[in-house]
């Protein structure tokens, strides 16, 4: 009988360069175990395929500081 699998695939973005990963690299892969974590800490975002699992809003984009025009 097949393995049945719960995590579902994703294409992600890395957002901050950390343990070999740089930043702007795409990998895709399962979205379990560290992986989910890092997407939480804002590392790696969900760009195509599975969903967030930090939810809308929950981190902030890179933000440029403010400066008045």
């Amino acid at each position: 009988m097949p393995r049945k699998t719960s995590a579902r695939n994703a294409r992600l973005r890395v957002r901050t360069s950390f343990d070999g990963f740089r930043r702007g690299e795409e990998h895709e892969g399962p979205l379990e175990g560290p992986v989910v974590g890092w997407v939480e800490l804002g590392l790696m975002e969900v760009i195509e395929g599975g969903e967030d699992p930090a939810g809308p809003g929950s981190v902030e984009q890179d933000v440029q500081g403010d400066e008045p025009e």
